[in-house]
This record gives structure tokens, C-alpha cells and sequence, in this order.
């Protein structure tokens, strides 16, 4: 006879990162990190994959593809409330992670000192799958650019545009992470200044995607960068599908439940984390799964964990 142990399924959770480069991936490795170190007692395992980021891995989660995936608080929202499709129905919150204030820099040599004079230069709309590229669109819709107002585009994920960028081949990026950033660290030594967002076009970014907040990234949060940054930013969200097995979502959230200060800890790019409380339920992007409700609520697990 099986041990009750051996009921529940989906022991092993693959989870949806993001791509070389970017705040995704080692975001992802912690939380594995984190819940494989109680996987004696809780029988589940996590497994991080690199992906092209928060698009792929949405679609990914949403059709099975994948168990976990770490994605933008607004897309989740987007495909959840999307009645053009049922896909994105299935798709259920976990975890609140860390918030990724969007940062726009430009090469000093490219003559760029404010948010409208890109055009004209040579830009990085970001790899198509990203929420990067996602981020790209919403500010030249709100300064009313397209592709054709530039010099040239290119659509370079994070691991490729710092090459780019110091090549002087890019003038203009924009990513949105955790700061500070490994990535904008070495943008900056090879000439790289951050630049605002100025209000009239994060009042219409704003306008377009409620899930959008002001942020800014504090001065000093880099050597020499004597002034703040003034810009919007998201949350983002750690997901999974309805269909998951209630008890080895649970089991994971019971774990960061219990790891919270660790995890925050070891990971400076999750220092933004937040718990889900009772009281943010009707604000998340998506419902939030049964084993995640259950952790929250405190209920116990069906079977005694070891």
C-alpha cells in the first residue's frame, strides 16, 4: 500500500526564470535554493529553468508547460482578466517577490539628457517572450514612437545588450529590475547615465496599466550617482497553475513562509519582498492558489511532514 506520503503529486516544481543577465534568474535559484533545503521534510523539489522571462513563463504556467514561473504583477493581471482566451483562467498567485523600479539609460556620447530625445538613435525594444520588451512598447506608445522613428531597433535580451550598449552600438535601453543591479553596474562604467521618466508620460504609462507605481532608485544606490531617478516600477509575482496538487503548493509556501528573513537575507535583489497577508487577496493580479491560501490561513498539511 502507498504511504500517504506518496498520494500527493507534483513533487518536482519546475520554475520559470528568466534570462542570463537579468534579476530573474538568481531571483528563481534562491527560492529553489530555499524550498529544496527543506525537501527531506517536505518531499518537494524545485528545479530553476532559464527562460526569455516573464511572457514565456506566463504562458508556460498557464498551459502546463511548466509548475512555477516569476512574472510582472501587471501581465499576470493582463492575461487573468483577458476574456478573449481561457488560458490565462488557470493562472494562480504563490508569492509576492520583488518590486523592479524600470530604468531607462542612455550612453553619455549619445548626446541623450532626457527621455525625448531617443528618437532619432539607435534603441533596444528588448527580446519578444520579456517583460522587457513588454516595457519597451508601454513608454513609446506614451511617447508616441515607433520603430521607425529610430535609427536603428534591436531586440537583444539582457545578457546580450550590455555588449551592445558599451560597443556603442545601442544608445538607449531599458530593463526593469532590482537595484542595484550587477547589469547596470557595468552599463554605467562604460559610460552609461540613468535618465527620468518624466511625469507626463508615467501619467500616461499609469493610465494605461493601473499596476504600474511610482518608484524611483535612490541616489547613491550606485557610486557617484548623486541623485535619485524618478520612474515607475511593478511588483512581480511568483505564479503557478490551478491544477498544481494542492499539497506541494502547501508545502512550498509553507517554506518561504517559514524562510522569509533567510531568503531576503541572501538575496540583496529580493530585499523588496513582501508576505501575502489576508488583506491583499482582492488586490492580486490573479486568485491565489489553495496551498498558498492554506499556508496563509495557517491550516496544517494533510499528512505530517517528516
Amino acid at each position: 500500500m502507498a504511504s500517504p506520503q506518496a498520494e500527493f503529486g507534483d513533487k518536482f516544481l519546475m520554475m520559470g526564470t528568466g534570462p542570463v543577465g537579468g534579476a530573474f534568474r538568481p531571483i528563481g535559484e534562491t527560492v529553489c535554493e530555499a524550498v529544496n533545503e527543506d525537501r527531506r521534510a517536505s518531499l518537494v523539489r524545485c528545479v530553476p529553468v532559464g527562460t526569455a522571462g516573464s511572457i514565456f513563463n506566463l504562458y508556460a504556467v498557464a498551459n502546463g508547460s511548466i509548475q512555477l514561473g516569476v512574472a510582472q504583477e501587471d501581465l499576470v493581471s493582463a492575461l487573468y482578466a483577458d476574456r478573449k482566451q481561457t488560458l490565462g483562467r488557470s493562472l494562480r498567485v504563490v508569492a509576492r517577490l520583488h518590486e523592479s523600479p524600470i530604468a531607462v539609460m542612455v550612453h553619455q556620447a549619445s548626446g541623450i539628457t532626457e527621455l525625448s530625445q531617443i528618437a532619432g538613435k539607435n534603441f533596444n525594444l528588448g527580446n519578444p517572450g520579456s517583460g522587457m520588451f513588454t516595457i519597451t512598447g508601454a513608454l513609446l506608445r506614451a511617447l508616441d514612437l515607433r520603430k521607425e522613428d529610430f535609427a536603428s531597433t534591436a531586440n537583444l535580451p539582457t545578457s546580450e545588450f550590455e555588449r551592445a550598449f558599451c560597443d556603442r552600438k545601442v544608445d538607449a535601453v531599458v530593463e526593469a529590475v532590482a537595484h542595484p543591479s550587477a547589469l547596470f553596474e557595468k552599463l554605467r562604467a562604460c559610460g552609461g547615465v540613468f535618465i527620468d521618466i518624466p511625469a507626463p508620460v508615467r501619467a500616461k504609462m499609469q493610465a494605461a496599466n493601473k499596476l504600474l507605481s511610482p518608484m524611483s532608485i535612490a541616489a547613491d544606490t550606485y557610486v557617484a550617482q548623486d541623485k535619485a531617478v524618478t520612474t515607475l516600477g511593478m511588483r512581480n509575482v511568483l505564479i503557478t497553475n490551478a491544477a498544481v496538487d494542492e499539497e506541494s503548493i502547501f508545502r512550498l509556501t509553507t517554506t518561504l513562509k517559514r524562510q522569509y528573513e533567510e531568503i531576503k537575507a541572501s538575496q540583496l535583489l529580493l530585499s523588496s519582498m513582501t508576505r501575502v497577508e489576508q488583506i491583499d487577496l482582492a488586490s492580486l493580479p490573479a486568485p491565489l492558489h489553495p496551498g498558498a491560501l492554506r499556508a496563509l490561513q495557517g491550516n496544517s498539511s494533510r499528512w505530517s511532514l517528516r
